[in-house]
């Protein structure tokens, strides 16, 4: 017999605990003073004073005591005194506080809610209320109740509630200024598959509300948005365009679920060509062209970068007259009379050619090349930028070449001397000063970023890329690094000879085993630690961040950084950072914490900037930027942190999904960065499995300078080192050789009139 489904209604008073999968514990007051347990994933999200309404089952616990499993979550409007009072005590009005609510409760009773919603400005009749903090308990409200009437749209959908925030923000603050947005549930009623715009929502959430709102599930728009949904899934993997039979599959299978839209996904892809929202390109495969489909912003970028490229190819330049690079012998610099032949033949390649690339592996001298380029330039009298596209790159560049480096973006935007106005991120009004610009990391380098460079470089400047093709490509789209080696015409040395120093470390040398298709093996330092089991793999890698490597190796926390495949799971990165916060920044009574986005905030955390945002701190925050949590201000409902790199900046609490915490991060995160003490979990399940390839698993052993501990199963290991890295869809090293070659070019974009083909596939 089923057990029969109960329901309580109560207030929250404070959130206890947030795992896997989203698992909540609160603990709930209920209108008779007794406070409750509840728990279940439905609750994830909710806020201390907010009146709930939940229905499940009751039950007994032995840590909690009387505790209620929740399948199903309500938002109630308060209604009692008390409820009220807790609710604007809460501290998700701005402005308000427990002395105030209780004053604004006082003088409007069970009336308040209604005062506040439809006559606001009686909050001054309130004896500790002026109009400076009226004005901003009532924008605070206003804003808050427009996240409320989300959160009730998105849960009547079916959709977690969490999202709502994350709309508001990104309508209002993000999109606010350049659409004059003054209904955001508007927006969301008329479009919303509009919600794909927003940061972690994807077609599948924006689908579930569409279809909730009436939207038939054959309307143009839902197969429109589905086709742009597919590209850009497409472009977050790594590929610059899909064949035309590939964009219409995966939409069936990733997006709609139904074959029978087949038909009216092709006439939709048409009216997309028509309207001009994708690009439409025969590209070669095996040897036949088959339309492919571009969005038009990187369809501009690989055209755009052929162009840029075969421009500053052909130019002349200061530097080349500086000096007879190619033939004479080089100044006498210190690092010049240590130069390995290879290293001299780089050298010469960065100063006579305007375009060149320096690869090479672990061990190889790469560093030292280029700091001997920088010294040999500068003291010809040339003027050199050094940029690396992360802070940690940038920050480990400028430390081997003793010069000062900065990111890619931030070399890009740099302001004029006598402008004082906001740059934004991608500033291009001014080409950049230098003779030579040298690029670590270069790998890294997406399409987009790489088209920006570009922009930005004036002819006759001379640009080195330098770089390691065997790691992980971009997170972006393109393999821009690996697309100018495909091309002869770009000037390039590998450097492939270990030097002595190289030769004594485990970690080189394995990281060359591997990327030669080879196991590595246990030294002095690089370790692998055979475990099976995924719970067992993540409590060995806890113990070795917190106890092994600081009592064996007198490592600081600081000094130790988990790399892992994936984020989920019991050996991804969200799982990881939590159990290991625990450990070393665990809740105390006098430090307090904030959960945010289903995590708890604690100042002393580690965090990571997981996207772009120019308005942060006083030069912006980049994607993939480290900070440290400093204070935590209930009041204001905001989070202060310091970058690593001493700027600070500020996130409210709705902003938080923003910012991961950072004790174990994912390795393509870790990409231009160094540690002294890796740890790597390795496992073949959940989504892990998928990850597991020769170039994740170079990329993480290379990230260590001291000593790696790999930890897990040893058909993972085995599984890495074995399967080669995914390709991917780009057509730039085609445009490439047309541009520097003279082979013939691609075919002309195709007009929505030319009629379509199809891969036989």
């Amino acid at each position: 017999m089923a057990e029969e489904e109960q329901t309580v209604e109560g207030i929250v008073e404070r959130i206890v605990f947030v795992g896997r999968a989203g698992f909540t514990v609160i603990r709930l007051g209920l209108e008779d003073g007794r406070s409750i347990a509840a728990k279940g994933p439905v609750l994830l999200g909710v806020r201390p004073g907010e009146t709930l309404r939940l229905t499940g089952r009751h039950g007994l616990d032995a840590v909690h005591g009387a505790e209620f499993t929740a399948d199903a979550c309500a938002y109630v409007e308060p209604a009692t005194r008390h409820a009220i009072r807790s609710y604007l005590a809460s501290g998700l009005v701005r402005g308000i506080g427990p002395r105030l609510a209780e004053a604004i409760v006082d003088e409007f009773k069970e009336d308040t809610l209604t005062v506040v919603d439809t006559t606001p400005e009686r909050l001054l009749e309130v004896h500790l209320i002026g109009p400076a903090r009226c004005a901003e308990i009532i924008a605070s409200w206003q804003q808050h109740q427009e996240i409320r009437q989300l959160m009730v749209m998105l849960q009547s959908a079916g959709v977690s509630p969490t999202h709502a925030p994350r709309i508001a923000h990104y309508f209002r603050v993000e999109r606010g200024e350049a659409e004059g947005v003054t209904d955001v549930l508007e927006i969301v009623q008329d479009n919303p598959y509009r919600l794909t715009e927003v940061y972690r929502i994807g077609f599948k959430l924006a689908d579930k509300v569409a279809l909730w709102l009436g939207w038939p599930e054959r309307s143009p728009e839902r197969l429109q948005a589905a086709l742009l949904h597919t590209l850009d899934a497409a472009a977050l993997d790594g590929h610059c365009f899909l064949f035309e039979r590939q964009l219409v599959r995966q939409t069936i299978s990733r997006a709609l679920g139904d074959p029978e839209l087949e038909v009216l996904l092709w006439d939709q892809l048409d009216a997309l060509r028509a309207a001009r929202q994708v690009v439409v390109q025969p590209v070669p495969y095996q040897d036949v062209d088959h339309p492919a489909v571009f969005s038009p912003r990187l369809h501009a970028a690989e055209t755009s970068v052929a162009a840029r490229v075969a421009r500053l190819n052909q130019a002349g330049s200061r530097l080349a007259r500086l000096g007879r690079w190619t033939d004479a012998p080089l100044p006498l610099t210190d690092s010049a009379l240590e130069l390995a032949p290879a290293q001299e033949q780089a050298v010469r390649m960065a100063l006579s050619r305007p375009l060149s690339v320096l690869t090479g592996g672990p061990g190889c001298g790469k560093s030292f090349t280029v700091s001997a380029i920088v010294d040999i330039a500068e003291a010809a009298g040339g003027r050199v930028s050094l940029a690396a596209p992360t802070g940690r790159a940038a920050k480990r560049l400028a430390e081997l070449t003793g010069r000062t480096a900065t990111t890619v973006h931030r070399l890009i935007r740099r302001p004029r001397e006598d402008d004082h106005s906001p740059a934004t991120l991608f500033d291009h009004q001014d080409p950049l000063d230098a003779d030579l610009i040298v690029i670590d990391e270069a790998s890294m380098l997406d399409l987009p970023l790489f088209d920006r460079l570009l922009e930005k470089i004036r002819p006759g400047t001379h640009l080195l890329l330098v770089g390691d093709v065997h790691q992980l490509p971009s997170v972006g789209p393109g393999k821009v690094l690996y697309d100018l080696l495909r091309v002869r015409a770009v000037p390039r040395v590998s450097l492939t000879e270990i030097f002595r120093r190289g030769r004594d470390s485990a970690i080189t040398v394995n990281a060359h085993l591997i990327n030669a298709g080879r196991q590595p093996g246990n030294g002095r330092d690089f370790w692998f630690i055979p475990v099976s089991r995924p719970q067992d793999i993540a409590d060995q890698v806890v113990d070795i961040v917190t106890r092994r490597l600081p009592a064996g190796c007198n490592a600081r926390p600081g000094d130790i950084q988990v790399l892992a495949p994936g984020r989920t799971g019991p050996t991804g990165t969200h799982e990881l950072s939590l159990a290991l916060q625990a450990v070393i920044n665990p809740a105390t009574e006098t430090t307090g914490q904030h959960w945010g986005d289903g995590r708890p905030f604690r100042p002393g955390d580690r965090v990571i900037a997981v996207r772009n945002d120019p308005r942060k701190g006083p030069r912006g925050v980049l994607n993939g930027s480290t900070a440290t949590v400093t204070a935590l201000d209930d009041k204001d409902r905001e989070l202060r942190v310091r970058l690593d790199d001493g700027d600070t900046a500020v996130y409210g609490y709705d902003e938080l999904d923003v910012l991961l915490h950072a004790y174990a991060i994912t390795v393509h995160r870790a990409q231009g960065s160094e540690y002294p003490y890796v740890v790597v979990p390795l496992t073949t399940t959940g989504s892990a499995y998928k990850l597991l390839r020769r170039n994740l698993l170079y990329t993480a052993v290379t990230r260590a300078k001291q000593m790696l501990v790999l930890v897990g199963d040893p058909a993972a290991l085995e599984l890495a080192v074995r399967r080669p890295e995914p390709a991917r869809n780009t057509t730039l090293a085609a445009r490439l050789h047309a541009a520097l070659e003279g082979t013939p070019p691609l075919s002309k974009p195709l007009r929505a009139a030319d009629g379509q083909t199809v891969l036989p596939c």
